[in-house]
């Protein structure tokens, strides 16, 4: 099925200083191709547009797609978000992190058909958020900039001021194995992959 989420941009959050991994794990290669690749190639699927988020656009130029600085430099992915949505044409974004190989088109799929009544769709499995994996309005631009301007970095403290649709488990399952979908590249040892391999 290559059912398309019509009106909405996809936007790569990847200006983090990659500290825990040790070097640029965006186009740290994974499978022959830079991790980055493996996003771009499953949000394509979904996304007629996608804009990647870093101050240093001079290394993604090969990929062909426009690349926008934080708004708020060295406020990690609050700022990304905050920086996405303020570029956005459109009244809704999906915000995807730069080092998650293992995206289901399906589950974003299935997620995009809640835009329109909620103001963030982002999954939650084990009572853990995934914020780099959802979609936001632009009604949390003033709570994302409320954050920031307080210091509090962590995303899903303006969930409280917005209308939150939390995908649950068991309606992820339907599409992908939670555990494999959200493994995301921190240090080098998460190259090889959550337990049991690249899900089908």
């Amino acid at each position: 099925m290559d059912q398309r989420i019509e009106g909405v941009t996809a936007y790569i959050v990847a200006g983090g200083k990659s500290s825990r991994f040790g070097r640029d794990k965006s186009l740290y290669p994974y499978e022959g191709k830079p991790l980055i690749e493996h996003v771009i190639g499953t949000l394509s699927l979904v996304f007629d547009r996608i804009v990647i988020v870093a101050d240093e656009s001079a290394k993604f130029a090969y990929l062909g797609l426009e690349c926008i600085p934080d708004a708020v430099p060295a406020h990690g992915p609050i700022g990304g978000i905050y920086s996405a949505l303020l570029h956005a044409a459109g009244p809704y974004s999906f915000i995807s992190a730069c080092d998650m190989p293992f995206l289901s088109a399906g589950l974003i799929r299935y997620m995009g058909t809640f835009i329109g009544t909620h103001d963030v769709i982002v999954p939650c499995v084990n009572e853990f958020y995934e914020p780099l994996h959802a979609f936001y309005s632009r009604a949390c631009i003033d709570p994302l900039c409320s954050a920031i301007e307080e210091n509090r970095r962590q995303i899903i403290r303006i969930f409280p001021a917005v209308n939150v649709r939390r995908i649950p488990e068991d309606e992820i399952r339907r599409f992908t194995d939670p555990s494999h979908v959200f493994h995301n590249i921190n240090f080098i040892e998460d190259i090889a992959g959550p337990p049991g391999g690249m899900p089908a």
